[in-house]
């Protein structure tokens, strides 16, 4: 039984590598691959610099500490789906095994980001400390480690039937007050983290001896990881299991006024559908929000005449294009088919509401640049230059594509 359980794994984890395999290919083409390209260059110029003129005033193993803290708080990745409620039930006995690759699994998936983080913060500690490492060795070593035993320990807790919050508040505070410890007080009495985590795992696992396992929230829990990683790959390209959902959000209710009558035609229609699906709905609009905020963030950290500029331009550009897969979901919906109307009157609604987007988005980038770099006002035309091309770029192509449906 455990080696059907672990055959049961590998069949899940082969699937999941399959589909993002599929997905890879729509999300690291050639956009993407530039736009992360020029990212890691701007990142790069911009730590540079910083690490010339570092702040005195700032206590950064406080800081880091927390941000590795929040890294290393790794979710279980079950791979479960909701059928096994039913077909698993009766071989829980033999489950052991499955839950054994579960977590190495889980594991394995996360570490790059934790090895990315070391490998980030080491040339500040490396001046900070004077050119001397030995003790972010010892950090390094806590960053690779604690993750897997809160792995173990948040496994145990959950078959405890306690609170999700609870675990994660717990190592939360072990993980801080070990990598603070290393950081500013460079002592290895942070190695007793690790035998109080230890500790923990013995004394809840002999409690658990009886206790059943979560299935509800196991499944509940893997299917939210699901979701989050199809809203993700939705960026570049529809996800037939991805669920579309609507928020209210009343703050921008202002922005939805009901039209006039005479705006109540085929000409008129779908510049509202997708000015209202996208204030409405729940994906494209934070997706849109955080390259926004990124991209602010980016400007005013480099804060550089030209750098600043192509920051934006190129934030700009990207924004619109994540938008192409927004014309697919609406224009391909239920409204064609109850008010049937004209493919060039679709994409006509669908660039008025592009130019109405480019011109939000731009006058937030300008105040920004204007702001920062107020003796250069004038590059920030260089976003509603770059938004114009790109829309008139989008818009051919969904024009080319019309007339090959058409055919």
């Amino acid at each position: 039984m455990n080696y059907s359980a672990q055959s049961l794994f590998k069949s899940r984890k082969f699937e999941i590598a399959k589909e993002k395999q599929y997905y890879n290919k729509f999300i690291f083409n050639g956009h993407f691959g530039i736009f992360l390209l020029i990212l890691l260059g701007a990142f790069i110029l911009g730590y540079g610099q910083f690490l010339k003129s570092i702040p005195s005033n700032l206590n950064f193993p406080l800081i880091v500490g927390i941000i590795l803290a929040l890294t290393s708080l790794f979710p279980i990745r079950t791979l479960l789906k909701d059928a096994d409620r039913l077909f698993l039930l009766p071989f829980e006995k033999h489950m052991s095994e499955y839950m054994q690759q579960s977590l190495i699994y889980s594991y394995i998936l996360r570490l790059p980001l934790q090895i990315l983080m070391i490998i980030v913060f080491f040339p500040l500690f490396y001046v900070l400390n004077h050119q001397t490492y030995i003790f972010y060795i010892m950090f390094a070593l806590l960053a690779l480690i604690y993750p897997f035993i809160g792995l173990v320990l948040k496994w145990q807790w959950y078959k405890y039937k306690l609170e999700s919050w609870s675990i994660h508040l717990l190592l939360f505070i072990i993980f801080l007050s070990g990598y603070y410890v290393v950081l500013e007080i460079k002592s290895f009495s942070a190695i007793a983290t690790i035998i109080i985590l230890i500790a923990l795992i013995y004394i809840i696992r002999y409690i658990n001896k009886k206790e059943l396992y979560p299935w509800e929230k196991m499944i509940h829990s893997e299917a939210r990881h699901r979701m989050n990683y199809y809203k993700f790959v939705n960026m570049f390209t529809d996800v037939k299991q991805l669920k579309e959902t609507a928020v209210r959000r009343n703050y921008l209710d202002p922005l939805l006024r009901i039209p006039k009558s005479k705006y109540f035609n085929e000409n008129h229609m779908y510049l509202f559908l997708f000015y209202r699906s996208f204030i409405r709905g729940k994906d494209a609009f934070n997706i849109i929000l955080r390259l926004i905020i990124i991209s602010l963030v980016l400007m005013v950290w480099l804060n550089q005449i030209f750098i600043t500029s192509i920051i934006g331009a190129l934030f700009m550009y990207i924004i619109i294009l994540q938008m192409a897969q927004f014309y697919t979901q609406q224009a391909y919906g239920l409204w064609p088919q109850v008010w049937p109307v004209s493919d060039s009157k679709v994409i006509k609604g669908y660039e008025q509401f592009l130019y109405r987007l480019m011109i939000g988005v731009g006058i937030i980038y300008s105040i920004v640049y204007i702001v920062l770099q107020p003796a250069q006002f004038y590059l920030a035309i260089l976003f509603f230059i770059v938004g114009w091309l790109t829309i008139n770029s989008v818009i051919k192509k969904l024009k080319y594509q019309e007339t090959l449906l058409r055919d």
